[in-house]
């Protein structure tokens, strides 16, 4: 059976079906033409919302278990770019809602491990008992970590038979991640093994964190009960996510739910799906039935391919979560999954007519994105690893509670973020926090991340690294460039030239048509931003090339091709607010004239300056004044190289003093280069010439270990035996001492002990400025 089949008739409990097919006609009846990837036949459709242009988007939200990393904005942010096309470019008004997980397994495991780590530390107190007893602790911590992970490995290293491609596939990156873990648990040794060394306290308890709460949850996790220590852990988090997409420029969702604020309906959502005969009671949770699912005409799994498909245990066991364990002996199918969990101790528990319990992770979303856009929505989006079991559970759950086939229209799932070769993870310490990438660590502006993931197919894989981001960097810088000389070309009198097209004109112009044709069309076919910033770039380009080549500029025309591009710029979230025309606003129409005119009293100044051979005087204000006092305005100055007008632009006051830094840095750093290399000359000197300042006579008598005797001149006359010194030796000695005379003798004529002193002394002095 297809994704899209209709099955009618009764189902085995004797219950109608409401059928439910996807409103889906052959061509787009708004004629926006857009074609998406849909992840349930994975091919690319034509876009139709079941009403008109108004669609009901809702999207897996973060599990807030600890800070967003870039995994986290692979989907966010690239769903936001997804989003604002299909508002702003295609017209279409979006629905658009997020929830949020607030209780799941790990929130609840990190929240009591952090509180049982805390406890624990407080009890140890301090002194030498206390480091004593901390340090058999992490020795039994470290031995337990170690042996668990030599057993996954060898599991996932033993051959496996009858499993799918995908199955195989995630398994060997599950090896790749317990490899990587194995690593790092070696590294934990070594600064464990560096802090019992210095006796740290402190650095044991830190260095050993992770394997220490991991023992402490296994024997103590139980005790953990008060629902405020999950709560308030959730709470940080989310509101940490929320500003994390703040600053990249996300919208908000138009609707946020959370798992906490919705236990009744979820409770009540099961109870329909038991009643409808598809949900059953077992000893640890009420299970979703997939074979009375299936019995009764419905598909099962649709973004895996259908219940033919071999499932492994591990894929059903993520699904279930971390803290459930050992369930799959009372399922009556292994595809059976929990709607309702039995809380153990240490976890949070709602009232339930099955018993006290919590939901279980997929049933979540079901509930509250019925409630929200109702028993069926044109896209659901989320990432890649979120198809098989997630989303494939909450379909099955939301056609069982409605009796309807046909639950979500589109799956929009956006590809994978990847680091060092697999897949972005929180437990495996693999990754990047939004704020370390926007934050000191990287640097990275969110205008250059979001050009970053455009340039990126956004249903692909996507490697994030120094390359990417350098190249990101560099499409900024160009654009910023851009967008000055936009402005510069602007600021002239063009109404006052020739009008009408040239050469050049028409050039530009049947450019710029082309780019627009094809940047619809790359957006028509699965939002193809890739080539979109291709087109654009190419039309910067040949912008750029065209306000070189003459000075009659078509200043409409210019006008016409940077609004565009700011448009699109502006569609995919890259330029804020409402300017005209670039990243930041336009000059002042009364400033204007007064920056032409204090740019033309600067270049004066400068060419007087060299003229009357007054340069150390002017030259440094003047450059001060582009490299320091300009900076605040957000005004940025460039001087020709051939000595032509220096021009002005408008940019970002925080750009500008990062430029300013880094040259000022690159200046130290050369001026350092320069003493270091000085240090090295002079040393070279002082070595070479301190070996001359005794006279030559004295050149052989402190070698006592050879000689014992000497004549007036200082040649050795005696061996230290007392023996005769040969004539041969003699002759050797006495040209030896002659070339040494030489160089004492041009030492003599520097200036002797006294020129040594000097020397001595620029080389403390260049030391001296090399650590100041």
């Amino acid at each position: 059976m297809s994704t899209f089949d209709i099955v009618d008739g009764l189902d085995k409990a004797g219950v109608k079906r409401d059928n439910h097919p996807k409103w889906y006609p052959p061509t787009n009846s708004d004629g926006v033409g857009l074609m998406v990837r849909n992840s349930l036949t994975e091919t690319l459709e034509p876009f139709a919302p079941r009403n008109g242009r108004q669609v009901k988007w809702y999207t897996c939200g973060p599990t807030v278990y600890d800070a967003s990393h870039m995994g986290h904005a692979r989907a966010y942010l690239t769903f936001d770019i997804l989003r604002r096309i299909m508002e702003d470019y295609f017209g279409y008004s979006v629905q658009y809602q997020m929830n949020i997980t607030d209780i799941d397994d790990k929130i609840i495991k990190r929240a009591r491990v952090n509180k049982l780590v805390d406890d624990y530390k407080a009890s140890l107190g301090t002194g030498a008992t206390a480091f004593t007893e901390l340090q058999a602790f992490v020795s039994q911590a470290v031995d337990k970590a170690e042996t668990s992970l030599i057993a996954k490995i060898a599991a996932l290293s033993a051959p496996a038979e009858n499993i799918s491609s995908r199955a195989a596939t995630e398994r060997e990156e599950k090896l790749k991640e317990s490899e990587l873990k194995r690593d790092q648990l070696q590294g934990t040794k070594v600064k464990i093994a560096a802090a019992t060394k210095a006796s740290d306290f402190n650095g044991l308890f830190d260095a050993a964190t992770g394997v220490v709460g991991e023992l402490l949850d296994s024997l103590k996790g139980h005790t953990i009960t008060d629902h405020s220590i999950f709560d308030e852990h959730s709470r940080k988090f989310e509101r940490m996510f929320f500003e994390d997409c703040q600053k990249l420029g996300i919208r908000e969702p138009d609707v946020v739910t959370r798992v906490t604020e919705y236990v009744p309906q979820v409770v009540d959502f099961i109870k329909k799906i038991e009643s409808n005969g598809f949900a059953y009671k077992g000893e640890t949770s009420v299970f979703f039935d997939t074979e009375a699912f299936t019995a009764a005409g419905y598909s099962y799994a649709k973004l895996k391919g259908g219940a033919d498909k071999n499932t492994s245990e591990e894929e059903m066991a993520e699904g279930e979560g971390t803290l459930s364990k050992g369930v799959t002996g009372e399922k009556k199918s292994a595809n059976d999954f929990a709607l309702w969990k039995f809380s153990k101790p240490g976890e949070p528990s709602w009232p339930s007519p099955w018993g006290e319990g919590r939901p279980g992770w997929h049933i979540e979303c079901s509930v509250m994105a019925s409630d929200i856009l109702g028993d069926n929505m044109d896209i659901h989006g989320g990432g890649w690893d979120l198809k098989f079991p997630h989303h494939d559970n909450e379909c099955a759950q939301s056609e069982a509670h409605f009796c309807q086939h046909q639950w979500v229209n589109y799956f929009f799932h956006c590809g994978h973020l990847h680091i060092k070769g697999l897949k972005m993870s929180k437990s495996l310490k693999n990754f990047i926090t939004i704020r370390q990438a926007l934050g000191d660590e990287l640097g990275v502006s969110p205008r250059i991340m979001r050009l970053l993931f455009l340039a990126f197919p956004w249903d692909k894989q996507m490697n994030f690294g120094d390359d990417s981001l350098k190249e990101a960097a560099e499409r900024d810088r160009v654009l910023r460039a851009f967008f000055g000389s936009i402005d510069v070309a602007l600021r002239k009198d063009y109404y006052g030239s020739t009008q009408g097209f040239n050469q050049a004109d028409r050039a530009l112009n049947a450019k710029w048509v082309e780019v627009e044709q094809r940047v619809h069309s790359a957006l028509q076919q699965n939002f193809d931003t890739p080539s979109v910033i291709i087109a654009l770039f190419e039309l910067v380009a040949h912008t750029n090339q065209y306000l070189l080549s003459d000075d009659r500029v078509s200043g409409t025309l210019v006008r016409k091709v940077a609004t565009y591009i700011t448009k699109i710029l502006r569609v995919f979230g890259v330029i804020q607010g409402s300017d005209a025309i670039g990243y930041v606003a336009s000059s002042d129409s009364r400033l204007a004239p007064a920056l032409d005119v204090f740019t033309r009293f600067r270049d004066e100044v400068r060419s007087k300056a060299k003229e009357v051979q007054q340069m150390p005087a002017f030259l440094p204000l003047c450059d001060a004044i582009r490299d320091e006092w300009l900076i605040p305005a957000g005004v940025r100055l460039e001087d020709k190289p051939g000595g032509g007008a220096t021009t002005w632009k408008v940019d970002e006051p925080e750009l500008l003093q990062k430029e300013s830094d880094a040259r000022k840095a690159a200046l130290i750093s050369d001026r350092l280069k320069k003493i270091q290399n000085q240090i090295e000359t002079k040393r070279k000197v002082v070595v070479k010439w301190e070996q001359y300042v005794a006279p030559p006579t004295d050149l052989f008598r402190s070698e006592t270990e050879k000689y014992s005797a000497f004549d007036e001149s200082g040649i050795p006359t005696k061996d230290a035996k007392g023996e005769d010194v040969g004539a041969s030796t003699v002759k050797k000695l006495k040209k030896e001492q002659d070339k040494y005379a030489t160089s004492h003798n041009e030492l003599a004529a520097k200036g002797g002990v006294e020129w040594l002193r000097e020397q001595r002394q620029e080389l403390a002095d260049l030391e001296a400025q090399l650590s100041a």
